[in-house]
């Protein structure tokens, strides 16, 4: 209580300032009460913090403001990254096409039912068109994220296609060199795949291939690409050459007068092989042409047909001369 009294006694004191100037003019008396000093002293100190609130406020206003700039920078940045790669993707999308319907892939079930189909949602329809129009301050993070995502999954897709694509053209180039698709020798055809009147014992039987006379010594290739699977004396054939080429497919090259591979040897197509010959079965020299898919003869001239153009057909009808 007394120092309540005491501190009333000391607030309601008064203080006398006195400003004495050079001249003859009367002197400048002010008297303050200490609590009226106080109070004083207090705004000012009140006035000073909140100048140095807004001060930094102001500041920050400017930081903020700064950051706000940098980043659409950065949006128009992203946005514009954003929209070449999505062109880019649109292009290879194009080319992935164009590829697909050069290698025919369009014919294969699984192909169709894999390729693949898509466009933009709403959202991303939406994200475009404020990009376009220049409405970089409604394009939100969780735009840009949806954006780079959707790139992120077509960029996916794009490489599952190519690699698809490049495992149909591995498939198609082993298939291409293991189909037997070019003349094993040049010559005559003398005899054609089925039905016949045997030529020694005049009995009708079923031909197996194709026979193919020329000199003896003719030289005689391999048709594709492939592992000597046999080379010997077989009954009827004689000197017998069997080619395995994978994918069910085997050639027969019968009645040579000399072989030159071994079994197990990897040929490639056009590689010289043997010599034509008239041992086995036969009534002078000529090659006894046979193909097999999966263990059964299939006629050799569906496939110089397909590769060979006119020649075979002619070849065949007429009897004339074989050109390779």
């Amino acid at each position: 209580m007394r120092f309540w009294k005491k501190a009333h006694r000391e607030l309601r004191r008064h203080l006398t300032v006195m400003f004495i100037p050079h001249a003859t003019a009367k002197p400048l008396q002010l008297t303050f009460s200490v609590s009226f000093l106080l109070f004083l002293l207090g705004t000012w100190t009140a006035l000073t913090l909140w100048a140095g609130y807004l001060s930094n406020q102001h500041i920050d206003y400017w930081r903020i403001n700064a950051e706000n700039k940098l980043m659409k920078l950065k949006v128009v940045f992203f946005a514009q990254q954003i929209r070449k790669s999505q062109e880019m993707l649109d292009e290879v999308r194009d080319n992935d096409m164009q590829i697909r319907t050069l290698l025919e892939m369009k014919s294969k079930k699984d192909i169709i039912e894999y390729d693949g189909k898509g466009g933009p949602t709403k959202e991303q329809t939406h994200d475009l068109s404020l990009f376009l129009a220049g409405k970089l301050d409604e394009l939100t993070q969780q735009d840009i994220f949806r954006q780079t995502s959707v790139l992120h999954e077509e960029t996916r897709r794009r490489l599952e296609s190519f690699k698809e694509v490049l495992s149909h053209v591995e498939h198609e180039r082993a298939l291409y060199k293991a189909v037997p698709c070019s003349w094993p020798c040049m010559g005559s055809v003398t005899s054609t795949f089925g039905y016949r009147t045997h030529p020694l014992y005049n009995s009708t039987e079923f031909h197996s291939g194709l026979d193919i006379a020329n000199a003896r010594n003719t030289p005689v290739y391999a048709t594709a690409y492939g592992t000597v699977h046999l080379c010997d004396w077989q009954p009827g054939y004689g000197r017998l050459i069997i080619v395995d080429h994978g994918y069910g497919y085997q050639t027969y090259f019968g009645h040579l007068q000399k072989i030159m591979v071994k079994p197990g040897e990897l040929i490639k197509r056009g590689q010289l092989i043997g010599l034509m010959g008239d041992t086995g079965t036969s009534t002078g020299d000529h090659l006894h042409y046979e193909i097999q898919i999966n263990g059964q003869p299939v006629n050799p001239a569906r496939f110089l047909k397909k590769h060979s153009g006119d020649i075979v057909q002619k070849s065949l009808d007429g009897g004339i001369n074989v050109r390779q």
